[in-house]
């Protein structure tokens, strides 16, 4: 048992610095990018982007069972989500195309001649849009709620699998995204899918939320998709039962709002289930050997 425990703690400590050397890609390109193309709004995501990046060398380099190893966990979730905006940087300063055809076709092919989010858009309807984009908005929740629970409980083994699963989710949704950069089908085609759908203040709250985080490249895998089935069957594999009962129709809802609003193809939704599907199973087994 020592020996496998040793095993997964060096894999998920190898994985954590290739997070953590990810993220400072991503932090240089989108801040070369910003500042070539005078990205103002990019700048502030610059600078607090380097200042947490420099507590996350610290803390992925720390010695294991120090106190800055402890904030491991934390700060690569607080590093991703101050980095993220600054692939709008990259995607405008390096990435001539885009792979939307290939995503649009793949789909297409995949769901009958049509692509899931066309086949969507036959159903929609002004209640049915409000409903999905709460549901939508409720990602934010969904995972910020468990990541600052866990942080207070940053020591035990629940909050450092939580946080592998996490940061395993992050690390290959963001190969996804450098590898096949794509602005999702409202992007890509606005001729072929009007956006945003009809709706109510719901709907027009969330695509102005939408419309000012959009970086162009965030579309495969589907991380909205992948990480909220993450959470949920997190606190499953976890014994918090009940909790997964009450998350289960919410991140349904989600799942099903991520193509109804236009945000991703079908494609992005199937391969962020099977991501979220695996690193539970990762997960799984790393919560237990490390009990």
């Amino acid at each position: 048992m020592a020996a496998a425990v040793s095993r997964m703690h060096g894999i998920v400590r190898w994985l954590g610095i290739a997070f953590a050397l990810q993220l400072l890609a991503i932090l240089l390109l989108g801040s070369v990018g910003a500042w070539q193309l005078r990205l103002a709004d990019l700048y502030p995501c610059t600078a607090m982007g380097l200042v947490a990046w420099l507590l996350l060398a610290r803390a992925t380099w720390a010695r294991p069972g120090s106190p800055w190893n402890s904030w491991l966990g934390t700060l690569q979730f607080a590093t991703c989500w101050t980095v993220f905006p600054l692939f709008k940087g990259i995607r405008q300063g390096f990435i001539q195309h885009t792979a939307d055809a290939s995503l649009l076709a793949a789909d297409r092919a995949l769901w009958g001649g049509a692509s899931l989010p066309e086949h969507a858009m036959a159903w929609q309807s002004p209640l049915l849009s409000e409903i999905c984009s709460a549901g939508y908005f409720l990602f934010y929740f969904i995972v910020l709620v468990p990541a600052v629970a866990y942080s207070f409980r940053r020591r035990g083994a629940e909050a450092r699998a939580f946080f592998a699963g996490l940061m395993l989710m992050y690390l290959a949704g963001f190969v996804g995204y450098l590898a096949v950069p794509a602005g999702g089908p409202f992007i890509a085609f606005p001729d072929v899918f009007p956006y945003p759908p009809a709706g109510g203040p719901m709907t027009a709250f969330l695509s102005r939320i939408v419309d000012a985080g959009v970086t162009g490249m965030d579309v495969f895998p589907s991380l909205h998709a992948g990480i909220g089935t993450y959470v949920l069957g997190f606190l499953y594999i976890s014994g918090r039962r009940a909790w997964a009962g009450v998350l289960l129709p919410v991140v349904a809802v989600l799942v099903v709002a991520t193509v109804y609003l236009l945000y991703h193809y079908g494609i992005d939704v199937a391969c962020g289930l099977a991501l979220a599907a695996l690193v539970l199973a990762f997960v799984r087994r790393y919560r237990k050997e490390i009990a």
